[in-house]
């Protein structure tokens, strides 16, 4: 076979590959579906393949590196929240579903001071929460709910899988442009850029399925009420209806699919019951009102500074010590200071 039609035919099984690769997460077999062994939770290897078929390229330890770097330039603009209170609250609360998860890298979780409702997390376990999400949160369980999906995308190692495919494309991409005339390069061009769209949108959107079944997984595992993360996601896009635009910034970063929430609700259908669930401490009301508090307090001093820089300033003279009038050594400076009254 010539080396033109092996190219050619490789070529064509990626583009296939991306075009119609889609994955089951839930079936009505449990045996089946995918990720199906909760009670081995912590030990299963579910570092997402490029395309199912291809090894992620990436190691551990560059991906660890990759986040850090992005994570020291994400600090240089952010302003994160300090209050060790908060901090510390929120530290415990997410290390302890990384705990119970399958990630195979030590997590670093910051409070931002964002009122955007959102929480993202870079390849490595670089966990970011902004304020605005816990001010939204009901109780704890819908906070662990966005924490394990966040986790979850960082266990399955969505991100550096991601930067493989990328690599893949650029090394499959290169022998086409050698093959026929100019109009065939443009018709392969074109078509291999339509099918890598398409394949592209369709991972993210199996991407963030496989984040939700995964995170309801470690909610329940950790203890948690797994119907956590639904509940947020349905509240915040009820509040999304009626105030549109407000929410922007979760659903541009949690692309919304009908289908989602119904595929987490039927995953909860074959995680094994437990007795009891944690919903709701008194510790998250406790950090929730002192981070109220705190935001507050912060406005509070904001609007001030902005009214007293509106307010009129009165300026008094320096002394230079250029008039002879200011220098106290010399005899004719107290006339000149002084105000005499002459009579006629």
């Amino acid at each position: 076979m010539q080396p033109y039609r092996k190219t050619l035919i490789l070529a064509l099984v990626v583009v296939s590959t991306l075009a119609f690769s889609t994955g089951s997460y839930a079936t009505d077999n449990p045996s089946n579906r995918r990720h199906g062994d909760v009670e081995n939770i912590g030990n299963r290897n579910i570092a997402t393949r490029v395309w199912g078929i291809f090894p992620n390229f990436v190691s551990l330890e560059k991906e660890i590196q990759i986040g850090q770097q992005v994570a020291a330039e994400f600090e240089q603009s952010a302003k994160l929240i300090e209050d060790p209170v908060v901090s510390d609250y929120v530290d415990r609360v997410g290390q302890n579903l990384v705990k119970h998860s399958d990630a195979k890298v030590p997590f670093h979780i910051k409070v931002v001071d964002s009122d955007e409702v959102n929480a993202f997390a870079f390849p490595g376990g670089f966990f970011y929460i902004n304020k605005g999400l816990l001010l939204a949160a009901d109780n704890e369980a819908e906070l662990a709910g966005v924490m394990a999906h966040e986790i979850s995308h960082v266990a399955a190692r969505h991100a550096t899988a991601m930067l493989s495919k990328q690599q893949i494309l650029q090394f499959a991409q290169i022998p086409l442009l050698f093959i026929g005339g100019y109009v065939a390069q443009m018709a392969i061009q074109n078509g291999f850029g339509l099918a890598v769209n398409l394949g592209l949108l369709g991972v993210t959107r199996e991407s963030e399925k496989e984040a939700d079944q995964l995170g309801i997984q470690y909610m329940w595992n950790t203890g948690y009420d797994p119907n956590g993360f639904v509940s947020f996601f349905e509240k915040l896009q009820e509040q999304e209806k009626s105030k549109p635009g407000k929410l922007s910034g979760w659903f541009r970063t949690h692309p919304f699919t009908v289908n989602r929430i119904a595929a987490s609700l039927d995953e909860e259908r074959y995680l094994p019951e437990k007795e009891n669930y944690i919903v709701n401490t008194s510790e998250f009301d406790r950090v929730k009102s002192r981070l109220q508090a705190i935001d507050n307090a912060m406005k509070a001093d904001s609007q001030a500074v902005s009214v007293d820089q509106k307010r009129p300033t009165l300026k008094r003279r320096t002394n230079t010590g250029d008039d002879p009038a200011d220098d106290p050594d010399n005899p004719d400076a107290n006339k000149k200071a002084k105000p005499t009254l002459k009579k006629k």
